[in-house]
């Protein structure tokens, strides 16, 4: 009986150590998390991977893989869909992307740790099917993000998805663009 107490008492000990690894695991996890997350806004060189779209109507989509907003100091590369005044805009279009080397980009940290970033195309080059008015976006400690998409002449698009390491090649950076830092 007393071997069976001692038995007991070590597979408790055992479990309690491995939940207090685990959740020092977790939390060290989070905090790489928040880490690479703070690198990449800092580098103003990162991608926003949608995964979700909604509507100013209400009407969601699940958005397939390959489809973001590639950001970096000179050049914005829009994949999203729902960007094109088309709706039944080929997938081929949709791959091309429409490339921006002319806008500000701002972003502040709120008091939550979480960053606002607004991205403004220049108006003079944002007409016709590059009709994007503006986006706003809120990106969280852990990466997650809510992107709106508001337009020129439509009703602004919400996007969500995260935030990982850039997934374009961006031209050379002696290019020359105006964008705002």
């Amino acid at each position: 009986m007393k071997s069976l107490s001692k038995l007991l008492i070590f597979a408790l000990a055992v479990l309690g150590a491995n939940a207090i690894y685990a959740q020092a695991s977790l939390k060290g996890d989070e905090a790489k998390k928040k880490t690479e997350v703070r690198e990449l806004i800092n580098s103003n060189r990162y991608t926003f991977e949608a995964t979700k779209m909604v509507s100013e109507s209400g009407n969601s989509d699940t958005i397939k893989v390959g489809t973001d907003l590639d950001i970096s100091k000179d050049t914005l590369i829009v994949y999203l869909p729902g960007v094109n005044k088309e709706k039944d805009t080929s997938d081929k279009a949709i791959k091309a992307g429409i490339t921006y080397t002319h806008f500000s980009y701002t972003k502040e940290k709120s008091k939550n740790g979480s960053w606002n970033i607004t991205i403004i195309p220049e108006e003079k080059y944002a007409k016709g099917e590059r009709d994007i008015k503006k986006i706003n976006m809120v990106v969280s400690e852990n990466g997650y993000a809510t992107s709106i998409v508001s337009f020129t002449d439509r009703s602004p698009v919400t996007y969500y998805g995260y935030i990982t390491g850039h997934n374009a090649t961006f031209p050379a950076s002696d290019r020359t663009a105006t964008s705002d830092q």
